[in-house]
């Protein structure tokens, strides 16, 4: 096996990355008096909820793996990480959108939006691991922007002209 000097770049440099945002972001919000009981309440709630998804995608996987299909533990375990990262994000953003706003999300926007999400991720997914071409992953930007957008929308435009 040969090493990967892009695959250790990218795994180091986003860990840094990860970590200077992070700092970052904490320092700022302290400043702005943004770390209080209602942030470690969503991000908290948003963590529990992730881990649902996280078993979903478990499950999903494992179900890959009973099909025949054959999975190397690192893309296992890349995706199980991205599933539970992202989900997290997305949540607490979701939660977060809705403590703070005064026109609160509607659930139903909310559920469709993270149901396309889902089986847009977990379709490519398949598809790009029976076929061994990962680009496949690619054509998920879409639907999930899609999704993305439609679960953080408010209100549609007809509630806006009454």
């Amino acid at each position: 096996m040969e090493v990967s000097i892009g695959g250790i770049i990218g795994l180091y440099g986003g860990l840094i990355c990860g970590i200077l945002g992070w700092w970052f972001g904490r320092k700022k919000a302290r400043e702005n008096r943004g770390i209080d009981e209602l942030y470690y309440h969503i991000w908290q709630n948003a963590k529990s909820y992730s881990w649902y998804v996280t078993l979903g995608a478990i499950y999903v996987l494992f179900s890959l793996i009973m099909f025949g299909i054959e999975l190397s533990n690192a893309m296992v375990l890349g995706i199980l990480l991205l599933t539970h990262i992202g989900s997290w994000g997305i949540i607490g953003i979701i939660l977060s959108i809705n403590m703070s706003s005064t026109v609160p999300l509607q659930p139903s926007r909310v559920k469709f939006g993270l149901i396309v999400i889902a089986t847009s991720v977990i379709v490519f997914t398949i598809i790009s691991i029976m076929t061994k071409n990962w680009l496949f992953l690619l054509y998920s930007i879409l639907p999930n922007l899609i999704g993305l957008f439609s679960a953080l929308t408010p209100k549609g435009e007809d509630s806006k002209l009454t």
